[in-house]
């Protein structure tokens, strides 16, 4: 297969990566593993992605691995995107809380271990030579697994870290990149929290050349009630690749104490990106959620792309041994 063929290959999955994953990707073409890099969970992609200062339990690896140092419970995460162009991602992610566990959102004594297994196919592709003949066809897709940990520094400020490794594969051409990622979050009062974050800090390989998607992110969360939890966040990507502002909400209905029973509605936007070009609802994201106990929770988000059609984010979190659980 010609070189030009597995070049098209790897330039029409990023363009199919920012599509599938309109409110999360990374929209410089001239880097890489978009969609690999993206939140992977219902709940974040239903707030607009604006979860850098929300506190996620294991899929705080994902976004803000300071979040870790609050996991209260061991948990198991199973999250599914069915994106556009038959873009598919599923993401296996499992945390564990470190030491004894005082309190419910405490986390324990030493902080919290996260690790997640990744998979992305991006469909097949027609292959081509240098003189635009039909060579066959060819899959391409991503593999990749990270490892976090994060704990509480002082007072109502933590931190975390995360190492992660991705192998991708064109055709007959192989891929692996290696990347970490660090981050802050400060309790600054008992309803609000902001956080910092620096994603994809590239250690050593490359897609074809390109770097990785990488750059700082900043965010807020304010629990207005028990109820009802605003945020926002903003990113601002290496090399001005990328310039948003997020933001988001999320809205429960039940018994939050009991925590069974719980009905949660998100809505998100940002308004930054996607281009305008996709259409009015581009931008909007929507979500609902469900905890029918302390340990089962069902999320699900949609992503409206425009003409391009909508992305659909399927996640199911359980949990074992949670604060609550041991003392009911």
């Amino acid at each position: 297969m010609k070189k030009s063929s597995i070049g098209l290959g790897i330039l029409t999955a990023a363009l199919l990566c920012g599509a599938a994953g309109a409110a999360e990707t990374y929209g410089d073409g001239a880097q890489a593993l978009p969609l690999q890099q993206s939140g992977g969970t219902a709940r974040a992609m239903g707030m607009g992605s604006a979860v850098v200062a929300v506190s996620q339990g294991s899929a705080s690896l994902l976004w803000n691995p300071a979040g870790l140092g609050r996991m209260d419970s061991k948990e198991v995460g199973l999250h599914h995107n069915s994106g556009l162009g038959g873009t598919i991602q599923e993401i296996l992610v499992v945390g564990i809380p470190l030491g004894e566990v005082e309190d419910e959102g405490k986390g324990g004594a030493l902080g919290g271990l996260a690790a997640s297994l990744g998979y992305v196919d991006y469909g097949t592709f027609a292959g081509a030579d240098e003189l635009g003949r039909r060579t066959g066809s060819y899959g391409s897709g991503d593999f990749s697994g990270s490892l976090g940990w994060g704990k509480e520094l002082l007072a109502g400020l933590s931190g975390g870290v995360v190492l992660k490794g991705n192998h991708s594969s064109f055709g007959n051409k192989t891929f692996q990149t290696y990347s970490a990622d660090a981050g802050l979050l400060w309790n600054v009062v008992p309803s609000l929290d902001l956080g910092v974050g620096y994603s994809n800090l590239q250690i050593g390989g490359g897609i074809a050349g390109a770097p990785l998607a990488s750059g700082w992110r900043l965010g807020a969360g304010w629990s207005v009630t028990r109820h009802w939890l605003l945020a926002a966040a903003t990113e601002l990507q290496e090399k001005e690749a990328m310039r948003r502002v997020q933001l988001g909400t999320e809205i429960l209905i039940g018994d939050v104490e009991k925590k069974s029973n719980v009905l949660a509605l998100r809505g998100g936007y940002q308004l930054s990106f996607p281009s305008r070009e996709l259409g009015a609802l581009a931008g909007m994201t929507l979500g609902v959620g469900y905890t029918l106990t302390r340990s089962i929770i069902l999320d699900y988000a949609l992503l409206p792309s425009g003409d391009l059609g909508s992305s659909h984010r399927l996640s199911l979190t359980v949990k074992f041994n949670s604060p609550g659980q041991k003392k009911g």
